[in-house]
């Protein structure tokens, strides 16, 4: 099932092909067939983490539109035919004739003068999105920004067939998604359970802070954020959840899906470390609690994380005392995972009951 992103109008593009088009002072005279194609271009996207369930409003909101034609084939294979800016609608745009790649980019942080200075499709796809711009007007989580692309060919006005000239760009989210639903203390041991036990703050360590248009970003150590466990106050909007919940044994405590939700940018390395001082790892979803008056963590590793996905949490069972340290994978028994991927994609993070149990 695809989402339709919610707009105030399709974005229509109307392919003027009679000359040069005037937004190109850089790009090339390249007119293949003299006339006009009206071409329409809306936007959907992959946003669906199960069949019954899509974004949220504000997972899913649309703010500006950013949109690029570039050559495909050819002597300027790749090279811009036309960009135009989009706040609101109506939406048109004027390009040449021809096979071309369309992207659309949804709620960039670059200016309309930054992104009207791109020159090639590789320049596009190389500029950087930022974690700390992924925000709505009120500085929480939202907004974010969306890239997608389609290859379709400019037909004349005299020869319009039917679905070439109407024109579907599905945009995907560049973060990633984490969500952990519910946490459950069943200490095994008659004595753990006696004591006094409080989960305090749910949060992402080593997590990447930008990813590219393109996506595949290799990141370096200095564009991780919370390394080694330890939270940064600058990004607990994306990151971080208190919780400061006491919980009696054989307890629980669920979250809502909107409260559950972190948002890190993708980290493609799904191997650990706790090499000091820090080193490129895996993104890990901490739990702080208190356990008898001393902080305990619970340390999950995600693995590989990947762009317009969701790690899903379903349940983390406690069943003993944590780590001593925030950045110290909890070891657990006979634990297997299950790794489902589907478009917009729920990847549980379970057991081999449907738990994680610690």
């Amino acid at each position: 099932m695809k989402t339709k992103l919610i707009m105030a109008a399709s974005v229509a593009a109307g392919f003027i092909l009679a000359g040069c088009n005037k937004q190109l002072d850089k790009a090339p005279c390249y007119v293949e067939t003299p006339g006009q194609a009206e071409l329409s271009l809306s936007l959907s996207g992959r946003m669906q983490t199960k069949a019954t369930e899509v974004g949220s409003d504000t997972e899913n909101a649309i703010g500006t539109v950013d949109v690029f034609v570039f050559f495909k084939g050819g002597e300027y294979d790749g090279r811009l035919d036309a960009y135009a800016h989009f706040d609101a609608a109506p939406y048109s745009l004027s390009a040449t004739t021809g096979d071309k790649t369309i992207y659309a980019v949804v709620n960039s942080e670059y200016s309309e003068a930054v992104l009207g200075a791109v020159s090639t499709k590789d320049e596009l796809l190389a500029k950087l999105a930022s974690l700390s711009s992924q925000k709505d007007n009120s500085d929480k989580p939202g907004m974010f920004t969306m890239i997608g692309s389609v290859n379709r060919t400019a037909a004349t006005s005299n020869a319009l067939v039917a679905g070439v000239n109407s024109v579907t760009v599905n945009v995907d989210r560049l973060v990633s998604r984490v969500r952990l639903l519910k946490i459950t203390r069943a200490f095994e041991s008659g004595a753990l359970a006696a004591q006094d036990f409080s989960i305090d703050e749910v949060y992402l360590s080593n997590v990447v802070t930008v990813e590219e248009y393109g996506s595949g970003h290799t990141p370096v150590a200095d564009e991780f954020v919370n390394q080694l466990g330890v939270p940064s106050a600058a990004y607990d909007a994306w990151l971080h959840k208190d919780v400061s919940s006491s919980l009696a044994n054989g307890a629980s405590i669920s979250f809502a899906d909107a409260s559950a939700c972190m948002y890190a940018m993708p980290n493609l390395i799904d191997s650990d470390s706790e090499e000091t001082p820090f080193t490129v790892r895996n993104t890990k979803l901490v739990v702080k609690a208190t356990l008898a008056g001393k902080a305990v963590y619970y340390v999950i590793p995600l693995g590989a994380i990947r762009s317009n996905n969701t790690y899903d949490i379903g349940e983390l069972v406690i069943t003993r005392p944590g780590s001593s340290s925030p950045d110290k994978k909890t070891e657990i028994a006979s634990c297997t995972f299950t790794v489902e991927v589907n478009p917009w994609t729920v990847v549980p993070i379970e057991t081999e009951n449907g738990k994680y149990v610690i």
